[in-house]
């Protein structure tokens, strides 16, 4: 009975962890993409996309993967994400490198927006959106300001002077950051490590 009670834990667990992981569901989507592997791309979308996948001819499904692989860029990396309080949906911001417009020189910054849907317990990419503009969700990745604590008038004058002509000492460091997380169409066990 532990046995079997330890089996459907870890299946509730597993459950539980892919549904709060929308971008780990985007990768795979994005990875199949990029290879022109629809029937893999298809399993990362909703079912009604599904239905209208379906519903074309072989030569519109070769020509849609190839439009969408030429469209993405062969990297990303996750830039943000918002999970709605249900856990229904999720929008991510993801950032790569575009294709070069002209032949040797550096390619373009694209951002992606990408909203995921929970479909059966399990994330699907719903909508997706490539550009060069930046969004203005990621412009907003700084810091948000300490709450100030108040002073008395008095203090608060001392301080002002002594703040004014006193540098400021530097911002201690906690320790090294993480390296950003690049999803790749093959990745090592150290990218993987850096997106967990």
């Amino acid at each position: 009975m532990k046995k079997i009670l330890g089996v459907v834990v870890f299946f509730v667990a597993s459950a539980a962890l892919a549904a709060e992981e929308p971008e780990i569901a985007y990768g795979k989507f994005h990875r199949a993409i990029a290879s022109a592997d629809l029937a893999e791309a298809m399993k990362y979308a909703p079912a009604a996309r599904r239905t209208e996948m379906a519903a074309m001819s072989e030569a519109q499904k070769d020509a849609q993967i190839k439009m969408l692989s030429l469209m993405l860029p062969r990297a990303f990396t996750l830039m943000s994400k918002t999970v709605a309080p249900n856990g229904k949906t999720a929008n991510l911001v993801v950032t790569g490198p575009g294709q070069p417009v002209i032949a040797g020189a550096a390619p373009e910054k694209m951002y992606g927006r990408v909203k995921m849907v929970s479909e059966g317990g399990e994330w699907k990419v719903d909508e997706l959106a490539w550009s060069n503009e930046r969004p203005a969700v990621a412009a907003q990745t700084q810091a948000p300001a300490k709450p100030v604590e108040p002073k008395p008038a008095a203090a608060a004058k001392a301080a002002a002077r002594t703040s004014a002509t006193a540098p400021q000492p530097p911002t201690p460091k906690l320790g090294e950051a993480k390296a950003p997380c690049v999803y790749k169409p093959v990745m090592s066990n150290e990218d993987m490590e850096r997106c967990r």
